[in-house]
């Protein structure tokens, strides 16, 4: 057996043994985070109750003349009033429905009630409890205060 041989096969058996001899022999110190870890974690756990503002009444959601569908212009409303119920989970919502003043009674109010329909089913959709909601057509708007968001689903006046 050559000497390069004989050695490799001695040292190969201490080597295992002091390898793992040496995980068990001192405890492994963790590095200290750095300030910039330490306030992206404390972001990251934060709530979203810190960012709630009041409820503001009423939040618009206009539709185009004569439609009862949702569209990349009524999203920011809609996230608006989801993010406000989302924050204020004692509140309730009220959905007024309108409509365009052209057509007869009964299309302005299918129209209107297809309108305040299509919100109230958005804002289901978006995780708010259907208990909370409440859908009405025309009339005068209640107002709204701390315990009460109104959302007017509402035609366009241009």
């Amino acid at each position: 057996m050559s000497p390069m041989r004989s050695l490799t096969s001695a040292l190969a058996p201490a080597l295992i043994a002091a390898a793992g001899l040496a995980a068990c022999a001192t405890p492994t110190e963790h590095p200290t985070l750095s300030q910039a870890v330490v306030e992206a974690r404390g972001h990251r756990n934060a709530t979203a109750q810190a960012t709630c503002g009041p409820l503001a009444s009423p939040v618009s959601v206009a539709f185009p003349f004569g439609q009862a569908k949702l569209n990349e212009l009524t999203a920011p409303a809609l996230d608006s009033a989801a993010q406000m119920l989302a924050c204020h989970a004692q509140a309730a919502a009220v959905v007024v429905g309108q409509a365009d003043v052209h057509g007869t009674a009964q299309e302005q109010a299918a129209l209107a009630t297809a309108r305040a329909q299509v919100v109230a089913d958005d804002l289901k959709r978006r995780g708010v409890a259907p208990a909370r909601l409440q859908t009405q057509i025309q009339g005068a708007a209640p107002t709204g205060d701390d315990s009460r968001l109104v959302i007017l689903a509402e035609g366009r006046r241009w």
